[in-house]
């Protein structure tokens, strides 16, 4: 859901027994960690430590260990492609969890209820742990710990397993949100080709490298006698792509609360069941002179729009980014409003597509695999 508003400075004073499950969510909207973790099973023992780039991609190296035995072992992740050390090569393969450990920690949280048992240091809490691949034939019995941080709202220790310690999985996760970039070991690319409605095809091909910009992703853009050819590096696949050069665009209309004075009907997300009374057009992407994507005192991911002059708004608004209707919300009327404040709950890599759609429109465009037909 996106909340709107004038943008206020309050204190967050958090609340340990509502407030976990926010805190969980938000665990998923970060830019990118860092993580150590730690697995026992029997005679086997992992250990390993990696930096993940969330929705984008992991680099992580450790230990197997058994009988005495051990070997070390080496993972990059990107998208569904996965690169395993052999020796001085890389092998490549669809991508399994061993290199994907942002998903088994998101599994391992997908808990309806954390039980608060105090504070030491930071927020403590008792769950049912989701580990059946630890011991599945006791896997009622499994039991975690998470300590959140008392900084930043967010899980810095996980420890799951059974209660006698037999069998364990255990990770600290170390920092959030410093910059780093998951690079592939073999540099490979799928090469695209655009085919663009515009009439002026200088100025489209300018409007889509900003978007390309915006997004932040590697490319490389040319311009030909043929058309546009676009590089991707290898994990982007077409429907990716497509994703990307989606047409985009802002439009914010006012929300009827009766159907009288409704010029048109939504529904939210495209669900037929949740039906939005739209009234007037508000604000379209024109109003918007920057969009910057922030993080509040709880560690909640938002995008801050700003616009070209403050406006009277109504009670009620909805968004509609990319011909989507994605949110309804209540406005402060007591005054002017020159920034609106986006909460979307996504990933940050989905949300700098957002971010792009309504920093840069563009037209409809075709894209098709280089010299395939397009789609």
């Amino acid at each position: 859901m996106f909340s709107l508003s004038c943008v206020t400075y309050v204190k967050y004073v958090p609340d340990p027994e509502r407030d976990i499950d926010l805190w969980i969510r938000n665990f998923e909207q970060q830019i990118s960690l860092s993580y150590d973790y730690e697995m026992s099973v029997g005679s086997v023992r992992v250990r390993a430590a990696g930096d993940c780039v969330i929705g984008e991609g992991e680099v992580l190296e450790g230990k197997w260990e058994r009988d005495g035995a051990a070997q070390i072992f080496e993972y990059v992740g990107l998208g569904d492609i996965e690169y395993a050390r052999r020796g001085t090569e890389w092998e490549k393969s669809s991508r399994g969890e061993q290199s994907d450990v942002f998903t088994q920690i998101k599994r391992i949280l997908t808990f309806d209820k954390f039980e608060y048992t105090g504070f030491d240091k930071g927020f403590w809490y008792r769950f049912m742990a989701n580990v059946p691949f630890l011991a599945p034939e006791r896997r009622k019995e499994m039991v975690g710990l998470i300590k959140i941080s008392s900084k930043n709202f967010l899980p810095e220790f996980i420890w799951t397993g059974l209660p006698d310690s037999s069998v364990y999985w255990t990770s600290r996760i170390l920092e959030y949100n410093t910059r780093k970039r998951i690079r592939p070991p073999v540099r490979e690319y799928h090469v695209y080709d655009v085919v663009l409605s515009a009439q002026s095809v200088d100025d489209e091909y300018k409007r889509l490298r900003k978007r390309l910009d915006l997004i932040d992703v590697e490319h490389r853009l040319n311009l030909t006698s043929q058309g546009v050819q676009l590089r991707l590096p290898i994990q982007y696949r077409l429907e990716d792509v497509e994703k990307m050069l989606r047409p985009g665009g802002l439009v914010v209309y006012s929300v009827a609360l009766e159907g009288k004075y409704a010029s048109r009907v939504g529904y939210l997300k495209d669900d037929m069941h949740k039906l939005v009374l739209l009234g007037d057009t508000v604000l379209t992407e024109r109003d918007i002179s920057d969009a910057v994507i922030k993080y509040d005192q709880r560690s909640a991911a938002y995008i801050s729009v700003k616009l070209r002059r403050r406006v009277d708004m109504p009670s009620t608004v909805a968004f509609q980014v990319d011909s989507v209707l994605i949110a309804t919300a209540a406005l402060d009327t007591t005054q002017k409003l020159n920034r609106i404040e986006i909460y979307p709950e996504m990933q940050y890599h989905d949300m700098k597509i957002l971010r792009s759609y309504i920093m840069q429109p563009l037209g409809v465009v075709k894209i098709k695999p280089a010299g395939g037909e397009p789609r």
